[in-house]
């Protein structure tokens, strides 16, 4: 399985995850705009929301995904984790895990590999997931790979992947949102996490 780096992964990212025995995550191409690179969706009281963290690109299209730089300029993380904590501070788990969050959305990460990847280690520990994290040493061409999701999870697309239905805080106002971040299936279920859903 190749993956690109991603903020918050959504569940379909860490179902992929959890079904394979090793993971490699590109680490030698481009920035991608608009992709889950850097963006993430949660469920809040007013519907699904985007969480995008700002970047700088220091070589335009052809910065390399390791020196994206995470930009400052507007307080984002501040915005983030109001988000976050407005969204889920009903839900039954947050109070577990928000302080294993919350030094994402105070700490000042350079790059978005860096804060992608710690965070994404902090997840995959609350997830129980085992699975061998790679990295890869060169670009990985396309087509070569049999199960390539670099370039096919995104926002952008219409996902064939169906979201096994667990509670959301929101679901009686909204209905059931699927594919969120996840940080939602964290929040609302917990501990059966890979039982219930993954």
């Amino acid at each position: 399985m190749l993956l690109s780096t991603a903020y918050m992964p959504c569940i379909e990212y860490m179902a992929y995850i959890a079904q394979s025995d090793c993971v490699t995550i590109e680490a030698h191409e481009h920035y991608i705009k608009q992709s889950y690179r850097n963006r993430a969706y949660i469920a809040t009281a007013n519907g699904n929301m985007e969480l995008i963290i700002p970047v700088i690109q220091p070589n335009g299209s052809k910065t390399h995904i390791r020196d994206v730089q995470i930009s400052y300029a507007e307080p984002w993380q501040k915005k983030h984790w109001h988000a976050i904590v407005s969204a889920y501070n009903s839900s039954p788990y947050f109070e577990y895990y928000q302080d294993l969050f919350a030094p994402f959305y105070s700490q000042k990460f350079t790059f978005l590999w860096d804060y992608n990847n710690q965070l994404l280690s902090i997840i995959l520990k609350l997830f129980g997931i085992t699975t061998s994290i790679l990295y890869s040493n060169s670009f990985t061409p396309l087509h070569t790979v049999e199960h390539d999701k670099r370039y096919t999870l995104t926002p952008k697309h219409i996902s064939t992947y169906t979201t096994p239905k667990y509670p959301q805080v929101f679901e009686e106002k909204h209905g059931f949102m699927p594919n969120l971040s996840c940080i939602d299936l964290l929040c609302n279920v917990g501990h059966e996490i890979k039982r219930s859903v993954l």
